[in-house]
């Protein structure tokens, strides 16, 4: 217990309401207590299962985030959950390559045990009894949790040393490498058609399998798309597939425009999903006029619906 109040005061968690180290000592003795967990959609079907901390849980691992932030490595090659960085510029990298070899990583929060944060922290000069500790507060059951504030940072501080050894073997192939998140992107004039086996070699040796369903070797003249950003024509584009869904839901809205804003029942979140794709499309494409005038158009009918909503829960409460 007495360790609890040096990690404490070096992450300034008496700064938390409701914080104590009682309540730090029963996270690290039995911390499913202080998770919910929910399956929400993925993008291509099937369900992706999200453990959430609660709220003096999660305060605490943004707390560790914090702490962390200085102290920790994390490679140039990453492109996810980095301060100034995007899904954008990950793909713009390999813009005017020849071959372009993308891999995913199966279930990559998932993978990450708390050993390996332990490990990683130890590495990065973090004292022994914080190392240890901080392992326990940011896992769920051994692993990263997806849905913790702490799981993505410490993704990319563990994953750190496989992405120095993956862009030297991309130096030594004269290939260019980033990643996002669990996406990896190798690209250059030609790419070695062994790669994914020695890839996959690779990252079994640290416990990572490769989603080989997601395997994708694109040569000249084929789409080039990355994190659903199209490259294939020399500068960033939204992908027409993306782009004729968007217009089909824009035009969708725009003819029920009128009964959308006398109608109570609804799908209440139309409006933020269309504009959730505008606003991504907008961010491979800031001069788009398209995008730019719809949502406009959208955002102020989603205002108006907003207005028409709080107005009914004033009439009838």
């Amino acid at each position: 217990m007495t360790v609890l109040y040096p990690f404490s005061d070096e992450l300034s968690l008496w700064e938390i309401r409701d914080f104590s180290i009682q309540t730090l000592a029963g996270i690290l003795s039995n911390s499913s207590k202080y998770y919910r967990s929910f399956e929400i959609p993925k993008r291509r079907g099937g369900l992706r299962k999200i453990d959430a901390p609660y709220p003096i849980l999660e305060q605490i691992q943004r707390a560790l985030v914090r702490y962390l932030q200085n102290r920790c490595e994390i490679s140039e090659c990453a492109y996810a959950f980095c301060r100034g960085k995007n899904a954008v510029m990950h793909a713009s990298s390999h813009v005017g390559s020849n071959e372009i070899l993308t891999v995913d990583v199966e279930n990559f929060f998932g993978s990450i045990t708390r050993q390996q944060i332990q490990q990683t922290l130890l590495i990065n000069n973090i004292e022994s009894d914080n190392s240890h500790i901080a392992s326990l507060i940011s896992t769920l059951n051994g692993v990263l949790p997806q849905g913790a504030p702490s799981s993505p940072f410490l993704s990319n501080a563990v994953f750190h040393a496989l992405d120095v050894r993956f862009s030297r073997l991309a130096s030594h192939l004269e290939l260019n490498y980033t990643r996002y998140a669990d996406d990896l992107a190798f690209s250059g004039q030609s790419i070695p058609r062994n790669l994914p086996r020695l890839i996959d070699k690779i990252l079994s040796s640290k416990g990572y399998n490769l989603n080989s369903m997601k395997t994708k070797l694109k040569i000249n003249g084929a789409r080039k798309i990355i994190t659903g950003v199209s490259i294939s024509s020399g500068v960033p584009k939204a992908p027409r597939q993306f782009v004729r869904s968007v217009r089909a839901e824009v035009h969708r809205i725009e003819k029920n425009i009128g009964q959308f804003s006398a109608s109570i029942s609804i799908d209440p979140f139309i409006y933020e999903r269309v504009l959730g794709k505008l606003n991504y499309w907008l961010q491979i494409e800031p001069n788009n006029e398209y995008a730019i005038k719809k949502r406009k158009l959208i955002g102020e009918a989603h205002q108006r619906f907003l207005n028409l909503s709080a107005d009914l829960s004033l009439n009838f409460g």
